[in-house]
């Protein structure tokens, strides 16, 4: 096999990483200003409109501790740069606040485009020129992070330092180099100041340690021992000390941190605290969801099952850069697969990490004259099929946001004062002012029981939300408020939110509201169906039906719409 020129091969990178920027950049406006229709961006966008206001009262903003800062002080100074070179931005008007989430998102997709070749270095130093290649293109046309590069989250900028922090770790189990160690430490330092769940990386730091050449003999005496275990630490010594640094909120604000990381990220995340929002994961085994649903909807059929053969054949090469290939998703399983809510952007690390291990299976397959057929017809079937499904992915921004779609239509066709009963859910469509003139600063979602808005329409809520899954009222009480509700509406505007969520709840407990969807789709409330939205990925006419997949794949960017009219009048 023909050796690949360094010259050659970074033309190659430039040319995969231009179209991967193409990708993430295309449509990064798609959706705005409606922040609400992204749950995650929304509290990323309101920490650093916080942050920005005032530092120190931070902290006392709703759901602060949710995420950590960094992200935010990125978007924050990216406001200070625009601001400098533009005009200020007033996110209460429409206009600017588009411009405002632009700025965010297009963190998200520069972060997002780096990462691909950052994925180049890895796999070139595991397996060769073509193994770095292989690994960059997957990463540029994977899925799951192309569609989170789309959204200010934390997940792509989490994804980009834990990537940082692995090649500086390959070079600690490669060279055992003091500088490597700090280099990693610092990288840690700003994943976990992205999200805390970078806390994994910790554990690869020990690994990579282990594999490090200058490891003592058993004979050796404790204080060169001594002196290999503080080596050891220097990773997470600089770490803690970065992300303290970054995130002076969890020491500034200590017991409202581990309050608020309590309540709203390891309480539910274990299962002691049962959100609504995690329903979905009712009746699933979380650790085998990873396989089935996460990353066979996430990254392709074809590069799931390439890359998990891969990760069996670095381990079997038993080499250093090999085994510390594999051990970064294989830690990242162990300590993110605890969750009992495996959301399908608890992934996105995967993405880059499995395109290493599939780059280099294939590069290492390619080099072997028996296999070298079978590899190569097994490579390009891979990349084919991740680059198609990428490009089918893609119909989904290319196309306009269902929840828009569904506004347009309920205005030309339902008349201004009609009463329309509309869920607590951040997808129901833009409608009044929300839609014709968002204000960044207000919560639109109807939260309460007995929440209304006369707004163009007469908007009233059913609380689906909080009353509705509250096991304290009796099924009867909960029996009479949907009737009640229902009889006063002309309309009924809905997405799959709450349908979704309640059809994975038990009956025993939920049967009411369970009910209630059935009698609605089935007609037996007095309405019909008018119309539905919703888009698919889609390629060469033929749609991807992803219904199958994790509801949140889906809900962020396309989620299903339903309009019901009243067909009998009303008592």
């Amino acid at each position: 096999m023909t050796a690949l020129s360094r010259e050659r091969a970074l033309l190659l990178l430039s040319l995969i990483t231009a179209a991967g920027a193409a990708v993430r950049f295309y449509g990064v406006a798609w959706g705005a200003p409606y922040y609400h229709f992204h749950i995650d961006e929304h509290f990323v966008f309101a920490g650093a409109l916080a942050i920005r206001a005032d530092f120190f009262e931070a902290a006392n903003s709703a759901k602060f501790f949710m995420y950590s800062p960094l992200p935010m002080y990125f978007l924050i100074g990216v406001l200070e740069t625009y601001e400098r070179i533009a005009h200020p931005l007033n996110v209460a008007l429409k206009h600017d606040g588009v411009i405002f989430m632009v700025l965010g998102r297009s963190i998200s997709a520069a972060l997002g485009t780096a990462t691909i070749p950052l994925v180049y270095l890895i796999a070139e130093r595991v397996s060769g020129r073509v193994s770095g290649l292989l690994g960059a293109t997957l990463t540029a046309a994977g899925v799951l992070h192309l569609r989170d590069s789309h959204f200010f989250s934390v997940d792509i900028s989490l994804t980009f330092f834990s990537i940082l922090a692995w090649l500086f770790l390959m070079h600690v189990a490669d060279s055992g180099r003091v500088r490597a160690y700090v280099y990693a430490g610092l990288a840690i330092g700003a994943a976990i100041a992205c999200k805390y769940s970078a806390a994994f990386l910790l554990p690869l730091t020990l690994v990579a340690h282990v594999m490090a050449p200058g490891r003592p003999a058993r004979a050796t005496g404790w204080r060169t021992w001594a002196h290999w275990v503080a080596k050891g630490a220097i990773p997470g010594v600089v770490g803690g000390a970065t992300f303290l640094l970054l995130d002076p909120f969890v020491w500034l604000e200590f017991n409202k941190a581990v309050a608020g990381i309590g309540e709203l990220v390891t309480g539910p995340m274990t299962g002691e605290i049962r959100a609504i929002w995690g329903a979905q994961f009712t009746n699933i085994q979380p650790r085998a969801f990873w396989f089935t649903n996460l990353l066979w909807w996430g990254l392709g059929p074809a590069f799931e099952l390439w890359a998990l053969a891969g990760v069996v054949w670095l381990l079997w090469r038993r080499d250093r850069l090999a085994l510390m290939a594999a051990a970064f998703p294989i830690v990242y399983y162990i300590v993110a697969g605890r969750t009992i809510l495996p959301f399908a952007r608890y992934a996105v690390p995967l993405v880059p990490a499995l395109a290493v291990v599939a780059g280099a299976f294939s590069a290492d397959l390619l080099r072997l004259p028996a296999w070298r057929r079978a590899g190569a017809v097994a490579t390009a079937v891979v990349v084919a099929v991740t680059v198609l499904y990428a490009a089918a992915y893609m119909n989904v921004f290319v196309k306009p946001d269902s929840r828009l779609v569904a506004s347009q239509y309920l205005l030309n066709r339902v008349p201004p004062g009609s009463r329309i009963l509309i869920e607590p859910s951040h997808n129901t469509p833009p409608m009044g002012s929300y839609l014709t003139a968002p204000d960044f600063n207000i919560d639109y979602v109807l939260w309460g029981k007995d929440s209304e808005r006369n707004d163009y329409y007469q908007l009233f809520a059913l609380d689906t939300y909080r009353y509705l899954y509250d096991p304290r009222p009796s099924r009867e009480e909960k029996r009479q408020y949907i009737l009640q509700r229902v009889a006063r509406a002309d309309y009924i505007v809905m997405d799959d939110t709450f349908l979704q969520f309640y059809r994975h709840l038990p009956a025993s407990e939920h049967g009411v509201v369970k009910q209630y969807y059935d009698d609605l789709f089935a007609g037996r409330l007095g309405f019909k169906l008018m119309r539905s939205f919703k888009v698919y990925p889609r390629l060469a006419g033929i749609d991807i039906d992803d219904d199958a997949a994790e509801l949140t794949f889906r809900l962020f960017d396309h989620p299903r719409v339903f309009v019901f009219a009243r067909e009998t009048p009303r008592g």
